[in-house]
């Protein structure tokens, strides 16, 4: 929701995942009042897993950040719905477990918890987001293929 720890570490991950690939990879929130640091817990369990979370400020999602060539993917079920309520441009947005083929789980919200569910969350980020990417990777290979 305010960008600063399962967002971020997933987008972290993604990025290290994918960065063979002409991809570009960005983590946004849904409800950004003001700019503000990723979480030390979570910047410390990506360290922890050696991964370098990006010096960033949480940045608020936006209709233009929509398109027809972007993946948008969302913790729950929830922010799926609340974006295609609030964004008339929102094309594409999945929940990260739907589209990992797991739709009846979501990623839990360790903020305000202690430095163990930071990492309970890390790691179950790290497994969707090694099926998501095996996904991306999938489709860009088949494109390639058919030379688009």
């Amino acid at each position: 929701m305010g960008n600063t720890c399962r967002s971020p570490m997933a987008a972290t991950i993604m990025q290290n995942r994918l960065s063979k690939y002409d991809v570009i990879v960005e983590s946004r929130g849904m409800v950004v009042l003001f700019e503000e640091p990723y979480n030390p817990k979570a910047v410390a369990v990506a360290a922890s897993h050696n991964m370098i979370m990006p010096s960033n400020n949480a940045i608020q999602i936006a209709n233009n950040d929509f398109g027809k060539d972007t993946l948008v993917l969302v913790m729950n079920a929830s922010m799926k719905q609340k974006l295609y309520d609030s964004f008339d441009r929102a094309i594409n947005v999945y929940t990260l477990c739907e589209f990992c083929g797991e739709p009846e789980e979501e990623v839990q919200d360790p903020y305000g918890k202690g430095i163990e569910e930071y990492n309970v969350c890390f790691e179950q980020l790290q497994h969707l987001v090694d099926i998501a990417a095996d996904n991306i990777i999938n489709n860009i290979k088949q494109k390639e293929e058919k030379g688009e």
